[in-house]
Formats: structure tokens, C-alpha cells, sequence
């Protein structure tokens, strides 16, 4: 028994040791339930279903990222919900949403936290009801 206890837990200080010299690893923060909101500020209700994902490096960033979900979300239903048909019905317009949302999600870990910790930003789907 103290053999195998011995081993377990060379095994995990082994691991742990791997883990530090392969550096910081990519993390994927899934802001969840899916966005579902409506858009657009004359004609007919608009909607958008949306799935976000942000992507760290690191627990620590992680961690801290995860920590401020409420509010990145309440700042992305904000911006998303302000947007115009011509930004959500077009590829080139989604991109620069999402850089958008990316520059705003960062400016609020930056305020919170004293640094953005969040290197990109992505929409896992994108579907709009006009």
C-alpha cells in the first residue's frame, strides 16, 4: 500500500512538473446558457441566439475570468442587444462585432482586474431572426 501510495504520488508531482515546463496552456471559458436576446431599434422584433467562448491562457487567467462571468455577460447583452441588422446579417459585420466584443471584454477584466487576461473571443454559433 505505501508503495502504491508512494507512486500515486510521485506520478502527480511528475505531472505537475511536465505541466509547469510545457508553460501557460489554452483555456476555453464558455459563457453559458447561450445568449438569446432580441436586437435592432425600428421595425419588427429582431433576435439573436449566440454562443460565446473566450480564450485564456492559464488557470490564474481563467480563474479570474470565470470569477467576472455576470458581468462580462451583462456587458455583452448590452452591446449585442444595440446592434443593427446591417452588423448581424452580414460576415464582414460579425467579425467586427466580435473584435468589438472582444475590445469590450477585455476593458472589463482590465478595470476589474488590472490586465485583459482574455486573448480572443468567439462565437461557437451565430443565428439572428429578422
Amino acid at each position: 500500500m505505501v508503495v502504491l501510495a508512494l507512486g500515486l504520488s510521485w506520478s502527480a508531482l511528475s505531472n505537475a512538473e511536465d505541466e509547469a515546463a510545457a508553460g501557460p496552456q489554452t483555456k476555453y471559458i464558455h459563457l453559458e446558457p447561450a445568449f438569446v436576446l432580441n436586437y435592432g431599434s425600428e421595425g419588427k422584433m429582431k433576435y439573436l441566439r449566440t454562443e460565446v467562448a473566450l480564450r485564456v491562457t492559464g488557470n490564474d487567467a481563467a480563474s479570474r475570468v470565470s470569477h467576472h462571468k455576470p458581468y462580462i455577460r451583462n456587458n455583452l447583452v448590452m452591446l449585442l442587444s444595440a446592434q443593427e441588422g446591417d452588423v448581424m446579417n452580414t460576415a464582414q459585420g460579425r467579425e467586427s462585432l466580435r473584435k468589438v466584443a472582444l475590445d469590450e471584454v477585455r476593458a472589463v477584466m482590465t478595470q476589474l482586474e488590472g490586465s485583459p487576461f482574455v486573448d480572443d473571443l468567439f462565437f461557437k454559433n451565430f443565428v439572428v431572426q429578422n
